[in-house]
């Protein structure tokens, strides 16, 4: 499709290195389709945080770049996440920097992971459920 539309050695011109990578394991894209799908990097979402970059429910936890949602809505455009960390990271390190200052550590412990499994299993979140597979397994077979 892609040198239908492009003419003839547009796959070599535009994307040489997927050619190589195919090519190394026999596969011929130009003449074999690939199976091609959005991974976890297009889903958009993240950490809701505040104008200074700080997360509106964990005081003191400054967030920048992929781990927070809402600044590129519902798809991010290429280029735009290198963009999006050097405005935002920039303001949020400032901000966590200036925070840094006045806040006082407390005692380490480890209470939150028992807060956080009495309330799992107070909603019925059961642990010994294995991830899905997303997507089934396209890869080439002779």
């Amino acid at each position: 499709m892609i040198e239908k539309i492009g003419g003839e050695g547009t796959i070599e011109k535009r994307i040489p290195a997927m050619m190589r990578m195919f090519a190394s394991y026999g596969i011929d894209i130009r003449k074999e389709p690939i199976l091609v799908y959005p991974t976890l990097h297009y889903q958009n979402g993240g950490l809701d945080i505040n104008v200074n970059g700080m997360t509106t429910n964990v005081e003191n936890l400054f967030v920048a770049g992929e781990a927070v949602g809402g600044i590129h809505g519902k798809n991010r455009l290429m280029g735009n996440s290198l963009l999006d960390i050097i405005v935002f990271g920039r303001s949020a390190g400032q901000n966590a920097a200036a925070a840094a200052k006045d806040t006082k550590v407390g005692k380490l412990t480890l209470d939150h992971i028992a807060r956080f499994d009495a309330e799992r299993e107070a909603a019925g979140i059961s642990t010994d459920a294995v991830s899905p597979k997303l997507l089934p397994d396209y890869r080439y077979q002779k």
